[in-house]
C-alpha cells in the first residue's frame, strides 16, 4: 500500500499536467524510479481521482473596480460620442423656461472623502428636483503633489465616482457636472509628462469619460455655468472674511458679464471655499455652497483659516426667476477630524 505523502501527491500532480501527456502506466513507472517504491497503475489511477485540492483557478478573481468594470466597455469605447449641451454660441448659459424649476446643488464631494450619509440625505430631501448640479467630484488625492497621510489608490477614487454617477442617474432626470481645481489634477499630471506638442493625445476630461454610460448626466467644462438667472462658479477664491470669496466672484462676474455674454443674474453660487452661507449685494443673492466630504488630512496640515462647513443648497426658480424666499442653504454637522486614523474616510469599492 502506497502512503501518499505530500511530496508524492505534488509530484503526481506535475506528471498529470506534464505536456508529455503521460499514461497512467508511465506515471507509475516514473514514480517508482524516483521514490524507490513500487507504484502500480491502479494506485496512480485511484490517487488521480482523488486529486481534488483547491487551486488558484477555484478562487474567484477579486474585482477592485466593480462599478467601473460594469460600464468599462462604454467608458473606454472609441466609438462613444461625448454628450454636450445644445447651447448655441454660448456654452455657459442654459435657459430652461419652466413654471417651477428646482435645482439641487451638491458641492465639493472630494471623492474618496465623500460623506455618503449626507449626500444621500440631501438627495432624499430633494427627490423631486429637476436638476442636480454637482462639482468637485474627484479629489484626485492619490496624484496630488502634496504630502499624504493615507494610502488611497486612484482606482478607488475613480470607482467611487462611477458609483456616485450611477446613483444620481437612477434618481434624477438631469445631472450637470462642473469641474473644479481638484478634477484638473489629472490634466496637470499628464501635462508634466507629455510634451506640449503632444497634449492633443490626452482624451480630455476624465469626468466626461466616466459619465458616458449615463445619458442624463452632462459634464460641462466651463469655468462658469448659468441656469436662467442663477450662476454657478468654482472660482479659486479664499478669504478669512465670511462670504468674501462669494462676493469677489459676484464682482468678477459683474465686470466680465458682457465679455462672457452672460444674461442678467440674481443669484451667484460659489463652491470651492467649503464655507456655507448667504448674503445680498445690490439685489443679487450670493451663496457659498459648503461641502459634502469628511475632513481631508491636507485641510488640517495646510492650516486653513477656518474649519469646513458641510451642507448643500436647494434652489427654486419660477419662470426662470430665482425665488429668494424658497432658495436656501442647509447645513450638516462637520465630523471631527481623526489625525491618526483613516476611519473617517470610506474607501468602498
Amino acid at each position: 500500500m502506497i502512503e501518499w505523502t505530500f511530496d508524492k501527491s505534488k509530484r503526481l500532480t506535475e506528471l498529470v499536467c506534464d505536456p508529455e501527456d503521460y499514461s497512467e502506466s508511465q506515471m507509475a513507472k516514473i514514480m517508482t524510479q524516483e521514490f524507490g517504491e513500487e507504484f502500480t497503475r491502479d494506485a496512480v489511477h485511484n490517487k488521480i481521482i482523488r486529486l481534488n485540492a483547491r487551486t488558484l483557478l477555484d478562487r474567484p478573481v477579486p474585482n477592485i473596480m466593480p462599478y467601473y468594470s460594469k460600464y468599462k466597455d462604454i467608458i473606454e469605447s472609441e466609438e462613444a460620442v461625448d454628450k454636450d449641451f445644445d447651447l448655441g454660441h454660448n456654452q455657459m448659459v442654459v435657459e430652461i423656461p419652466k413654471d417651477k424649476l428646482t435645482i439641487l446643488h451638491l458641492g465639493d464631494l472630494h471623492i474618496p472623502f465623500q460623506n455618503d450619509e449626507q449626500i444621500q440625505t440631501a438627495m432624499n430631501r430633494n427627490a423631486t428636483a429637476d436638476i442636480v448640479l454637482t462639482t468637485e467630484v474627484l479629489d484626485c488625492y492619490s496624484i496630488s503633489r502634496f504630502n499624504k497621510n493615507l494610502s488611497v489608490p486612484f482606482e478607488v477614487e475613480v470607482d467611487n465616482a462611477v458609483r456616485y454617477f450611477e446613483a444620481l442617474s437612477e434618481t434624477f432626470p438631469l445631472t450637470i457636472v462642473t469641474s473644479g481645481n481638484h478634477d484638473k489634477r489629472i490634466d496637470k499630471a499628464f501635462m508634466r509628462g507629455v510634451p506640449p506638442a503632444l497634449l492633443w493625445l490626452i482624451k480630455g476630461s476624465i469626468l466626461k469619460l466616466l459619465a458616458r454610460p449615463f445619458p442624463n448626466i452632462i459634464v460641462a467644462e466651463t469655468p462658469v455655468l448659468q441656469i436662467n438667472d442663477a450662476i454657478f462658479a468654482h472660482a479659486e477664491y479664499f478669504s478669512t472674511v465670511d462670504m468674501k470669496a462669494g462676493i469677489n466672484v459676484r464682482n468678477f462676474l459683474n465686470e466680465w458679464k458682457d465679455v462672457l455674454d452672460l444674461r442678467n443674474f440674481r443669484l451667484v453660487v460659489e463652491s470651492h471655499t467649503h464655507m456655507l452661507g448667504a448674503t445680498y449685494r445690490s439685489g443679487v443673492k450670493v451663496m457659498e455652497s459648503g461641502c459634502l466630504c469628511k475632513v481631508p488630512d491636507y485641510s488640517v496640515a495646510g492650516f486653513y483659516a477656518k474649519p469646513q462647513t458641510n451642507g448643500y443648497i436647494a434652489i427654486v426658480q419660477k419662470n426662470g426667476v430665482t425665488d429668494f424666499n424658497l432658495t436656501r442653504e442647509y447645513s450638516f454637522p462637520t465630523e471631527k477630524y481623526a489625525p491618526t486614523s483613516p476611519t473617517g474616510v470610506r474607501f468602498e469599492i
